[in-house]
């Protein structure tokens, strides 16, 4: 299994950093956790095509972790053939209506596609693809996923859990990827003014090899619920489920300064024994 950061960045738009993104290259399949604004050229930069992403797994809908989802399926589907499989697409409740509203019959690309489906010289350049016209409008099914659960795939099995984020206003789940006897896991935008970490964060950390933690420009002293501070609450998540390799990411720019970097790494590593990345966009890991 290999993972490569495409997006370590936050909401704030940066030139330094794609928002949030993960590729996870397993068992055959290229699978995407997470989407946001950069992260389809970071994939490119990585030497992955569109149309070789099998499998697309949303966190939850902010705009951060989903907004280049539309470029991606735009330009796998219109640069394929008779023969690509449809993306395997799962996200949480409303994903279908997000991918509706923006590839359905009357979503807001519906002129696009029905150019690219109905014109002479869109069709010419269909069959120069491998397209025998007819062509059929894109495959816009989602899977939309409910509380834990997993997902599994040739060689690879993801497994979710709902972790606290925005709820009730969005659900919103972390991920933990098994294959060959390895494990990638995937925090997502956790809370982390909480007084305890959630146990659903130990379930997906437990012995992972690379575990990525969400840590934004979070204040370090404790929040008004009397919850940890950002980097404590990470060392002590990385710590106590025996991850091997933990990779920060979702950093902003207050959080990607000095001295605050060297803050919080001082803070994760007084707690976490273990190595510890600062993430950056295009950072790749093998496990096994």
């Amino acid at each position: 299994m290999r993972v490569t950061l495409l997006g370590t960045g936050s909401p704030v738009p940066s030139l330094k950093r794609a928002s949030a993104s993960y590729l996870v290259e397993a068992g055959g399949d290229v699978i995407l956790i997470d989407h946001g604004p950069g992260a389809f050229a970071r994939l490119m930069q990585a030497g992955r095509k569109a149309t070789e992403v099998t499998h697309v797994f949303f966190s939850h809908l902010h705009f951060d972790h989903c907004a280049d989802f539309a470029r991606l399926f735009h330009h796998r589907w219109d640069a394929s053939g008779d023969g690509a499989p449809p993306l395997k697409i799962f996200g949480p409740r409303g994903t279908q209506q997000l991918v509706d509203r923006l590839f359905g019959p009357a979503g807001a690309f519906a002129p696009d596609l029905l150019s690219r489906t109905q014109h002479p010289l869109s069709m010419a350049i269909y069959q120069t693809r491998g397209g025998t016209p007819p062509r059929p409008w894109p495959d816009t099914r989602v899977a939309e996923m409910e509380g834990a659960g997993t997902e599994e795939g040739a060689g690879w099995r993801i497994v979710r859990r709902e972790v606290p984020h925005f709820q009730p206003h969005l659900e919103s789940f972390g991920f933990r990827v098994e294959s060959a006897g390895k494990v990638f896991a995937y925090t997502s935008d956790v809370n982390l003014a909480l007084r305890e970490p959630p146990p659903a964060l130990y379930e997906l950390a437990k012995d992972a090899d690379v575990l990525v933690h969400y840590l934004n420009a979070f204040p370090f002293e404790a929040g008004a619920s009397g919850g940890f501070s950002g980097p404590k609450f990470v060392g002590r998540v990385a710590r106590e489920a025996g991850v091997k390799k933990l990779v920060t990411s979702h950093h902003g720019p207050y959080i990607d300064s000095d001295p605050v970097r060297s803050r919080a790494l001082g803070e994760i590593g007084a707690i976490y024994k273990g190595e510890i990345v600062w993430g950056e966009d295009l950072m790749s890991f093998t496990l096994g």
